[in-house]
């Protein structure tokens, strides 16, 4: 079992300090780590991937559980010192590659902490897949705003690309004294799920608008949604506006749902 001091002196070993612009940080609480697996609530019929193992504190514990495991890491020297200390599980599979530019398999259950400077691209990457289940260790203001409701001062563009294809939870807070090096800010556990999507009818449609229109949340949908299809669609423009429901409130009062709505309004008029 890994604490602190061996931690300090592994990374030393390998020549690797982390480095905290990278959002390296490494989990060091077993607590924590246990609970992550705990929530994740895996069988041998399950296929895992872990993103950004590091010194596979984490990675053990998933390869006793699940069928199989899929650690990705980005360094170099991590991957390769992975695959010789944890060479025992056949069930493991190591692969030296940016998760950012790696495909998660169908079905898998994403169970990681993973480096901070990636939440937001992850999570998108995430739900965009057909996943079964994430459990997952990040910033809590960050799992804060992907939970946030409409009409709060969290909700934004993350919530709501989330929250129109699966449901967060947070399950727990965990301090920061539980990482080394120690962040600024405390975590927080929490688990993502995949829900019955609206129906959209053109998804680059969808994200362009919420894209634009988060960019001012506190301004009317009116004049924002007139800008931007003004831009967009300069002959279509008043037509299209026209088609759109509820635009004097804020945007940030919209829901996701709502969201989708307009979307397929501004969809439908366009193909007329």
């Amino acid at each position: 079992m890994f604490d602190l001091t061996s931690v300090r002196r592994e990374l030393d070993r390998l020549g690797i300090p982390p480095i905290k612009r990278l959002g390296q940080h490494f989990l060091v609480d077993s607590q924590a780590r246990n609970e992550l697996v705990d929530i994740a609530k895996l069988t041998p019929r399950d296929t895992v991937l872990e993103v950004g193992p590091g010194l596979g504190f984490l990675t053990s514990i998933l390869a006793e559980k699940a069928g199989r495991v899929i650690a990705v890491e980005k360094d170099r020297t991590l991957a390769a010192y992975l695959k010789k200390r944890l060479a025992k599980y056949h069930n493991l599979e190591v692969v030296q590659a940016d998760i950012l530019s790696t495909r998660i398999p169908d079905n898998a259950k994403i169970v990681s902490s993973p480096p901070y400077n990636i939440s937001s691209k992850l999570i998108l990457q995430i739900i965009a897949s057909r996943f079964k289940l994430a459990a997952l260790l990040m910033q809590i203001e960050f799992v804060t705003r992907l939970a946030a409701s409409a009409g709060s001062r969290n909700y934004g563009r993350l919530s709501v690309m989330l929250q129109c294809r699966a449901e967060a939870q947070l399950i727990s807070q965990i301090s920061r004294s539980a990482f080394y090096p120690r962040p600024k800010v405390d975590s927080a556990l929490f688990t993502i799920t995949p829900i019955k999507e609206p129906f959209i009818r053109d998804r680059k449609l969808f994200e362009d608008i919420v894209r634009v229109l988060f960019t001012q949340r506190r301004r009317k949908l009116r004049p924002v949604l007139s800008r931007y299809l003004e831009r967009c669609y300069p002959e279509q423009s008043q037509l299209l506006l026209q088609q759109v429901g509820e635009a004097g409130r804020r945007i940030y009062e919209i829901t996701p749902q709502e969201l989708a709505v307009l979307s397929n309004q501004i969809a439908d008029a366009l193909v007329r």
